[in-house]
């Protein structure tokens, strides 16, 4: 009976860690759009894994087709984009699952350029708990141009 009560008093205690990793991994995410929407590379490589890659994947004639581009590609790409047109990506829920070192975030997205949405899908964020914090070391969207769906 003794342990039923200690595992009954344990069980919020273990909920709210999990609630507070979740908490964490959701910082990381908004400081690396934060970083991609300011094109600040500081920011971008604080919150990023350094063998970080970034993979997008769409549809070609009926046939998934997978790009990639590894992470100082990436960064130099944003960080030397034109001011115009501007680039916004706007992040909607958050679906995050937590075993040990490796968190998954999928976050449906609408990207848009100049206020015109351009295309929709799903970020999958992988993340890798490192003694300085939770860092990105693989980011895979989907890209979907008919974005009523």
């Amino acid at each position: 009976m003794k342990k039923l009560i200690l595992l009954l008093l344990f069980i919020p205690l273990i909920s709210f860690g999990q609630e507070f990793e979740k908490e964490k991994i959701k910082s990381v995410i908004k400081t690396f759009f934060d970083g991609f929407h300011k094109k600040d590379s500081l920011l971008l490589t604080s919150v990023l894994e350094k063998s970080f890659t970034l993979n997008s994947t769409s549809f070609k004639e009926n046939e998934g087709v997978l790009s990639n581009i590894n992470g100082d590609n990436f960064i130099s790409a944003v960080i030397s984009r034109p001011d115009s047109p501007t680039w916004k990506e706007k992040l909607f829920s958050y679906e995050i699952k937590i075993d040990g070192p490796l968190a998954n975030v999928w976050v449906d997205y609408e990207f848009w350029i100049d206020k015109k949405l351009n295309h929709c899908g799903v970020n999958s964020i992988h993340l890798l708990k490192k003694k300085s914090g939770w860092k990105i070391f693989n980011i895979t969207d989907s890209r979907r141009n008919n974005c009523n769906n």
